[in-house]
């Protein structure tokens, strides 16, 4: 359904009730660009106080997204289709398909590098249907794939382009009126996969399969020498179809041994095919408490880290936001896919097509946003982010 940049949108949410949803509804409902804000769920129950908490903008719709006709029906005239239900192995290209044969603009938070191959495959189905649609718009991949833009941007040549995030910030701050279902969670369950098997990485300058958790020493511009871990996640193959002549692109996570240690049989009993996808998930979600112990990297919650050169020397720059979103994992996730609805709705995302935020969002539109929604909010994009550049020896 094609609308006119600032007419207000009818939006849905699928998975709005869940943590990730509730914080990009809210979001939404106080921006206000949003008429009508469809909460989409399984869980109708929950999707009902949801929309009763947000006020007449608000409407608790049950979906099931394994149903693409139901789906179908539910998109048949909204503007924007928002889906924030993982893990995006599962659910990310059944419900992009669905939002764009009905027509309608999508923007999700797919931190699957699977699902986004697949998301890039429905470019012509998009471009014929004149939607836009924007994957993985949360926080990593999200505000992590626009720190790298600007990193880049700062350098002549860029070698290495890593993005990364700490452990100890993926935790989700419980709400007593939304208590936590009996399933695993689909965070934990994505965690498992992407740390499993095989992962697409950008290593020599092409696109290469590697294994996941596997340490990373490198320095960080302010911090000193610092080390992490691969996992799949989609900058790794998105950032080199914006960022030219990249050597190698990670992503990294950071956090304590121990839970390291803690998840790294679990991966093997999953591989081995002795637990289930789910019963893993239960397994990880049963670590040691993140908090109380500590981290071996003293890394930012989200960065990104750009090594090249600059009028001939070897430079690195490291970009990360230093004022904080509420919400924890939920709000770092939900806020910035709720943003880039708000862009949508201003006609600063004007490309048809299945993008990626580096390819789609100007990060100075999304972190002037971002700025607004801080606690506290601060002034502008300058008060937001932290760059610390730093001559090296190119090691």
């Amino acid at each position: 359904m094609q609308h006119t940049a600032g007419d207000p949108l009818t939006v849905l949410v699928v998975g709005g009730a869940g943590a990730m949803g509730r914080h990009t509804v809210r979001t939404l409902a106080q921006l206000g660009s949003a008429k009508h804000l469809v909460v989409a769920d399984l869980d109708i129950e929950r999707a009902a106080r949801l929309a009763d908490e947000i006020g007449p903008v608000g409407e608790a719709l049950a979906l099931d997204a394994t149903d693409p006709e139901a789906m179908r029906r539910a998109f048949a005239g909204c503007d924007v289709v928002v889906n924030t239900m993982g893990p995006f192995a599962h659910f990310g290209t059944p419900v992009l398909r669905a939002a764009l044969q009905s027509g309608c603009d999508y923007v999700d938070i797919d931190d699957d590098w699977e699902a986004t191959l697949e998301a890039f495959e429905l470019d012509d189905l998009a471009r014929a249907n004149g939607c836009r649609a924007v994957i993985g718009m949360g926080a990593s991949p999200g505000t992590s794939n626009l720190c790298a833009v600007l990193a880049a941007a700062r350098l002549d040549t860029v070698e290495d382009l890593f993005t990364g995030w700490q452990l100890s910030s993926a935790v989700v701050e419980p709400e007593p009126d939304y208590p936590p279902s009996g399933n695993a969670a689909a965070a934990a369950q994505h965690w498992l996969l992407q740390c499993s098997g095989t992962i697409r990485v950008w290593e020599g300058g092409a696109p290469a399969e590697v294994k996941p958790l596997d340490r990373v020493d490198f320095r960080f511009p302010g911090v000193g020498d610092v080390h992490a871990f691969t996992m799949g996640h989609p900058e790794a193959i998105t950032l080199p179809r914006a960022v030219g002549g990249l050597r190698r692109c990670l992503n990294l996570q950071a956090g304590p041994t121990e839970l390291f240690d803690h998840v790294r049989p679990i991966v093997e009993a999953y591989e081995a095919g002795r637990i289930t996808l789910a019963e893993g998930a239960h397994l990880v979600e049963s670590r040691p408490d993140m908090e109380g112990i500590g981290t071996d990297a003293p890394l930012p919650d989200i960065w990104a880290l750009a090594r090249g050169t600059r009028a001939g020397r070897p430079t690195s720059v490291a970009v990360y936001p230093h004022a904080k979103l509420p919400g924890r994992m939920g709000g770092h996730t939900g806020i910035p896919l709720a943003l880039a609805v708000e862009l949508l709705w201003q006609g600063r995302i004007d490309q048809v097509g299945v993008h990626t935020p580096e390819t789609a969002i100007d990060p100075e539109d999304f972190f002037g946003l971002y700025a607004r929604l801080t606690q506290p909010p601060v002034g502008s994009v300058d008060d937001v982010l932290t760059i610390v550049e730093e001559s090296t020896d190119g090691a």
